[in-house]
């Protein structure tokens, strides 16, 4: 027989149904975090892509992003570098490499795939990983490797992902491997990066603004152990017909717990920011999710919308930048365009903003009625203490019951606590925990009225 599942020590979320076995009386209701009213970077028109961090050596957050061009640099699309003491204010400190705080880096085009793997990282000279696009002939995404963060040296086997299929003709409608939009992170469930790209293809209805007829952009996937040596990007998903001249500007992944999430960039390049105003392209960002990091599911509701108000510095486009988790909060950085996708104007009409959501907050499993109730997949437990993360208006009691569905002695609902109020931490001690066979698969049973449930964590001994 397979090895039973484990709850994950941390992360166990309800973002989508990997932990739900069955449920009633629930909904499910994507989360949208709260901005700050305004931007955090806006000096040197910088662009979403961009990687934020907290070094705990320093003691300070890290910023790597795109830049439109600066008056020490050029006009060409730089990468640049900021510093913050708290996440939210952020200082652009002169880096005396190239120009301003641009970094020494190979030059490249759109977005930068970037992974800081640790002080811990097996070779230090590459403890800083960074890709980069190449439009040329013959050329597509190359990597380079940095000690610091701040000087890069690119491979010298670049290309490491061809932009185009060499045994497809150039004007076939599917001869793209990969384009402009890169993001990436490191999976350290399967132990390898991860690498969200955009891919072109043909075959649909209909041309998108700066567009050719029929052609869409769409996401795809790829995955590599040494960040040289790169799948082929599988596509993952691609646009609804039904959602008019739908498209994708790329899908940032991250990994929480036993989760897969990414941020979808959704384009809509022929609608109007204002309504009756420039059809310039308006953007949004929804939630993907996948149960192993190679099948994904998209939930289109909007995760992070664009404001409404004319005028407004993310009146346009809110794209997905990085999450940063900072205590009991997620930092979400942003970029928003005041004006359309294809739009560059001055400094000002392309920022970098923050959001601020709760931990883990991205899905709330929502009862409005008295008595709704969740039941996970049977696993093992990884420690006897639970927490769970939840906003509770009425009551919300859990219990762990075996496969046949009879509780755990001493853990059924009369044996733990009755949870009220707004924690991401809600600790459940049961009474007989302290007897728990831990080596059976066990299910987690809530029982809820009138409450937001998130998600569960498990203290280790002593805590």
């Amino acid at each position: 027989m397979p090895e039973p599942r484990c709850f994950a020590l941390e992360n166990n979320l309800f973002i989508d149904d990997d932990w739900i076995a069955a449920s009633d009386g629930l909904t499910r209701a994507t989360q949208q975090p709260e901005k700050l009213p305004s931007p955090i970077l806006d000096q040197d028109r910088p662009v979403y892509y961009m990687t934020v961090s907290y070094d705990p050596e320093l003691g300070r957050y890290r910023m790597w992003y795109n830049a439109m061009g600066h008056p020490d640099h050029g006009p060409k699309l730089g990468y640049a570098y900021a510093e913050s003491s708290d996440g939210v204010s952020w200082e652009r400190p002169d880096l005396g490499l190239v120009g301003a705080n641009y970094l020494d880096a190979p030059m490249g085009h759109w977005s930068f795939p970037f992974v800081d793997d640790g002080p811990d990282c097996r070779d230090p000279a590459r403890r800083y990983k960074m890709g980069y696009y190449d439009a040329a002939p013959g050329r597509g995404m190359g990597v380079a490797f940095s000690a610091d963060g701040l000087r890069f040296r690119p491979y010298a086997g670049n290309p490491v992902v061809p932009h185009m299929d060499p045994e497809m003709p150039p004007d076939a409608p599917d001869s793209n491997i990969i384009s402009d939009i890169l993001d990436a992170c490191y999976d350290p469930v399967r132990g390898e990066y991860l690498l969200g790209c955009k891919v072109w293809r043909g075959g649909f209805t209909g041309k998108p603004h700066h567009a050719p007829e029929g052609h869409r952009r769409c996401v795809g996937l790829s995955a590599s152990r040494d960040f040289v040596t790169w799948e082929r990007p599988r596509v993952i998903v691609t646009p609804d017909p039904e959602h008019g001249l739908e498209e994708f500007y790329g899908m940032k992944p991250i990994v929480r717990g036993n989760h897969y999430i990414g941020f979808l960039r959704v384009l809509r390049d022929d609608l109007p920011a204002t309504p009756g105003g420039p059809v310039e392209g308006i953007g949004w960002t929804e939630l993907m999710t996948s149960a192993d990091g190679r099948h994904w599911i998209r939930h289109p509701e909007p995760f992070l919308d664009r404001e409404p108000r004319d005028g407004h510095w993310d009146h346009a486009m809110a794209w997905f930048g990085d999450i940063v988790t900072v205590g009991d909060r997620e930092y979400v950085y942003y970029g928003g365009y005041r004006a359309g996708h294809k739009i560059r104007a001055q400094i000002g009409d392309r920022s970098l903003g923050l959001a601020l959501l709760r931990k883990n907050g991205f899905v709330a499993r929502r009862a409005k009625v008295r008595s709704a109730w969740l039941k996970t997949p049977a696993a093992r437990l990884p420690a006897r203490t639970l927490t769970v993360n939840a906003v509770v208006r009425g009551e919300l009691r859990v219990r762990l019951v075996n496969e046949q569905g009879v509780a755990q002695p001493g853990c059924d609902w009369s044996d733990g606590p009755t949870v009220r109020g707004d924690a991401v931490a809600h600790r459940i001690d049961w009474r007989g925990a302290d007897g728990m066979a831990m080596e059976r698969a066990l299910s987690l049973e809530f029982m809820l009225s009138d409450a937001d449930l998130y998600g569960f964590d498990f203290l280790p001994a002593g805590q």
